[in-house]
């Protein structure tokens, strides 16, 4: 198979729609580095990586600088030899995970494309399409339930709210104006580890007593904190998702075993491709949901994802909406999108952007 010829990194900036609120940070920008991976016969493999809130080292300076690292390490060699060259970027930049699983969908892409198969194909072709809820982020119960409605006429059915964190009663107050407004749709709550376990008890009596029903509550507490996330669990019923607590395959195996949590929220930019296949196996094997998520991705860096989606037919619960979250340029390919639908249909090599 063909050899890497050469490799970029292009640092580009997108504009959020609108302010995108957490529990731990506020943007409207979203600083991102794209990847180009070249190869002799011609063929390129592109990735993204995505500044984040939740992973604060990742900037985009750093994931540039790393990125520019690994293009000694990567310049021609074999692209047949990807998992191997995959390996390397791992272990020589663990703790940059955006920016390595940015360069593993770009040298995937490559790949894929060199077999003339679809990334979703690659992963197992169960499906060829997903439905994707929306987040909605931190804001006072008028805009959200504004928010809500507007969401539910665009035909969401389901619809993830971020909680502030900062009192129990209006969190509560949060998520029943978004209940009211579209009463049909299924919700998650994501706490982004900004909660204690008495204010998540206090929310819990709330949402109970407002009859407001949740499909499952996501990392309230801080990563660390397993001994809250497993006292919850032994409390109420509702499943808890960890996110933020699990970005490798020994994360996952470590939240299970300690009995911390349902599930998982699997993101590309936190594990990687093969990090995450990996974390499906175990999740699998001990029983566990899943969940998948992303970061703030242009469609070009999401579409990995969606073919991950798509392929594995893995997930119960789908949260790749970067794309109606940014204010970004019209791409081509990669994926169609129609309402929350996301699919990737006649995609006949790569990602297919």
């Amino acid at each position: 198979m063909p050899a890497i010829q050469f490799l970029r990194a292009t640092p580009v900036t997108f504009h959020l729609r609108e302010p995108f609120v957490t529990a731990a940070g506020r943007k409207t920008l979203t600083h991102n580095v794209q990847v180009t991976v070249g190869l002799s016969n011609g063929v390129l493999g592109r990735g993204e990586a995505s500044s984040s809130i939740a992973l604060p080292g990742e900037s985009q300076n750093a994931m540039e600088r790393v990125l520019k690292t690994l293009i000694p390490e990567l310049r021609e060699k074999d692209i047949a030899d990807y998992r191997s060259l995959i390996q390397t970027c791992w272990r020589l930049h663990p703790y940059h995970p955006t920016a390595v699983a940015a360069m593993e969908c770009a040298l995937l892409d490559a790949y894929t494309r060199c077999k003339g198969q679809a990334l979703y194909r690659f992963f197992g072709g169960r499906k060829t399409s997903v439905v994707s809820d929306l987040t909605l982020s931190v804001g006072t119960p008028d805009r959200l339930y504004k928010t809500a409605r507007a969401a539910a006429k665009r035909g969401f059915r389901r619809l993830k709210v971020k909680l502030a964190g900062d009192t129990p009663q209006k969190d509560a107050e949060r998520l029943q104006a978004v209940h009211r407004a579209a009463p049909k749709a299924l919700l998650v709550a994501d706490g982004n580890q900004g909660l204690n376990t008495s204010q998540v008890g206090d929310l819990m009596q709330l949402l109970d007593k407002a009859r407001v029903q949740l499909v499952f509550l996501e990392q309230p507490f801080p990563k660390h904190d397993l001994p809250s996330m497993r006292s919850f669990r032994k409390k109420h019923r509702l499943p808890l998702m960890a996110d933020e607590s699990v970005l490798t395959p020994a994360d996952a195996q470590r939240v299970f075993d300690s009995g911390a949590a349902d599930g998982v929220v699997i993101k590309i930019a936190k594990s990687g491709i093969l990090g995450a296949l990996d974390i499906i196996q175990i999740a699998r094997r001990a029983q566990k949901r899943l969940a998948i998520g992303c970061m703030e991705e242009s469609k070009l860096g999401l579409a990995a994802s969606v073919h991950l989606a798509c392929g594995t037919g893995a997930f119960d619960w789908i949260d790749l909406d970067s794309v109606f979250l940014l204010d970004e340029p019209p791409q081509r390919g990669g994926f169609r999108i129609s309402g929350p639908r996301l699919s990737v249909a006649g995609v006949r090599s790569g990602i297919g952007m």
